[in-house]
């Protein structure tokens, strides 16, 4: 008696029906993030990151989904970790056979082939498995359990399918290793001490790390010309910062951390600290700095809306609308007391609080040069900021964030 032999799709229409039958087969669902990646060990062993050249978010590319999630029996649930072994990958490249002469490019077929190169199959190769070769699925957002998966949410952040607050990054700190970095390449400890070693009696390559760090530097992994981003120094934004389209770090005191970013066109000279968001338009003056969660007791995230401006050696500490300006060298946290000299306010007259104005439209706060007192105004370039925003229009200028 013959054995049955495996039908693969012949045509485009082949492969979606079975893609389609996949999905609607009970218990089927969608990942929140999916990816395959190339793991990256330090010389000693220690897994320290992931290399997702693709990363697919909510709703993306799920006939590929359901087409790895049937080769690799993926489990449906929670955070999933495949090892990729040779006779997977081979599978996988018969399934999307159909698209091989379309003239179009698939990135994550082009990611399959890539995958069967002889330097990955060479690479951590024990037999037939590919360690160093693995499909993460995420479908549960449950907080960080490994460094792979980890990694995958820093990626999803980057590429922008979830906006900072919005994954489940309880912990991650504790789930990647501190290593030091040699462009993308980590060292650990053992490494460490034989490189200086070696520096100290030899002449060879000096040890010559750029830093020592548990994240991998965002333009080390997202392609920023294709994210419409400018970076003027590699280390100003970490792996997990969102930036949008248009926006611009400038050289100096610019930086943005992991699980923050900017709405759209943005120009940052100042610090955007972890979960702090900045609304499209605004500008981020040099040195200022907006206030995170990671440590420090403060717990609330902190926003800027559209077409803000703050000025030079600022501080922020408390949420803005839209339109509105910190003058410079002035510190806004939640417990300032702040005059307010609004017309038409409520308030108008009274000291509060500045948490209490917190998400307030078109205002100036500022230090008032005779009394010394904090005051909350709303000027002509407040309103002008506001005209400009109801028109559709930035303050700032267009020919910085044409990032193309």
């Amino acid at each position: 008696m013959s054995q049955s032999v495996k039908q693969y799709p012949q045509t485009v229409d082949d492969f979606n029906r079975v893609t389609s039958e996949l999905r609607a087969a009970a218990g089927f669902r969608e990942p929140l993030l999916f990816s395959i990646g190339r793991r990256v060990f330090t010389g000693g062993g220690t897994l320290a990151s992931v290399r997702y050249p693709v990363v697919n978010g909510p709703g993306q590319n799920l006939g590929t989904a359901a087409i790895l999630i049937k080769i690799l029996g993926v489990q449906l649930q929670g955070v999933q970790n495949v090892t990729l072994n040779r006779e997977q990958i081979y599978e996988a490249v018969k399934y999307f056979a159909p698209f091989e002469k379309d003239g179009k490019r698939h990135e994550n077929i082009e990611v399959i082939k890539r995958a069967l190169s002889s330097d990955v199959l060479r690479s951590h190769e024990s037999g037939n498995n590919l360690s160093n070769l693995v499909a993460t699925f995420i479908f549960d957002d449950v907080e960080p359990i490994g460094v792979e998966d980890s990694t995958l949410k820093l990626y999803g952040l980057s590429n922008r399918h979830f906006k900072p607050n919005q994954l489940n990054l309880i912990k991650i700190f504790t789930k990647l290793p501190n290593v030091s970095w040699h462009g993308d390449v980590p060292m650990d400890e053992g490494e460490i001490a034989w490189s200086l070693m070696d520096a100290a009696f030899s002449n060879g390559t000096p040890y010559a790390p750029h830093m020592v760090d548990k994240f991998p530097l965002y333009i080390h992994r997202i392609n920023a010309i294709k994210m419409g981003v400018r970076v003027t120094d590699q280390h100003k934004v970490r792996l997990g910062a969102y930036l949008g389209e248009g926006t611009t770090l400038m050289p100096g005191a610019s930086y943005v951390n992991f699980n923050a970013g900017t709405e759209g066109s943005a120009i940052v000279e100042g610090r955007i600290s972890s979960s702090a968001w900045v609304g499209e338009g605004t500008d981020v003056g040099g040195g200022a700095s907006m206030l995170g969660v990671l440590s420090g007791g403060n717990e609330r995230p902190v926003s800027t809306g559209r077409n803000c401006l703050l000025e030079a050696n600022c501080v922020l500490g408390i949420d803005l609308g839209d339109a509105c300006i910190v003058a410079a060298d002035t510190a806004i946290l939640a417990s300032t007391l702040v005059e307010i000299k609004v017309e038409n306010h409520p308030k108008f007259g009274e000291t509060v609080k500045a948490g209490e104005l917190s998400g307030i439209n078109a205002v100036t706060f500022r230090s008032n040069s005779m009394s010394g007192k904090m005051e909350v105004v709303r000027t002509k370039r407040n309103c002008n900021f506001a005209r400009k925003l109801k028109n559709g229009e930035s303050i700032l200028n267009a020919d910085l964030h044409q990032n193309n």
